[in-house]
């Protein structure tokens, strides 16, 4: 798969839905969406990232809605925009994580101007931080999840 091939589209009810049943499965699980979010993604933040034929792949979402709630006060400025995103369960793990990210950061250079780049995503999720630090992405602080008290790392790029 390369960036050229990819294609960043407006999200659809169709594809959120698509999305809202997608499962990561095991640890990973927090990451699954439910029918319930299907509006959540129809609010103008959020994207659909095809492949060359078109099928769904994965999504992003840009500015609050890539933030977490966090036990911590005060931990995202407004000086970069957050970008978060969600590969299609069984694409995970095949290598395809920078590819797609890059898109994902070019989408955002493009449509809103950014340069710095934020991002939110489990300590333990040691195989997207891994693809993170490759497309340059250090790690700031760790925070907690409000609701479920997980560590997640904040992630930034400049």
């Amino acid at each position: 798969m390369e960036t050229e091939t990819l294609q960043i589209v407006d999200m659809t009810k169709e594809y959120a839905g698509i999305i809202s049943g997608w499962k990561y499965g095991g640890a990973y699980s927090i990451y699954d969406e439910s029918e319930e979010n299907i509006d959540g993604f129809m609010n103008g933040a959020h994207f659909a990232c095809t492949d060359a034929s078109g099928e769904l792949i994965g999504y992003f979402c840009f500015g609050e809605d890539a933030r977490i709630p966090t036990v911590e006060e005060n931990v995202y400025d407004d000086n970069f925009i957050d970008i978060g995103l969600g590969l299609k369960p069984d694409l995970c793990g095949r290598s395809l994580g920078l590819t797609f990210l890059k898109k994902g950061l070019q989408h955002a250079r493009d449509i809103y101007g950014a340069t710095s780049f934020r991002l939110t995503v489990a300590a333990f999720n040691e195989r997207a931080i891994k693809v993170y630090e490759r497309a340059g992405f250090c790690t700031e602080r760790e925070v907690t999840h409000l609701q479920s008290n997980q560590k997640f790392l904040i992630m930034k790029h400049e």
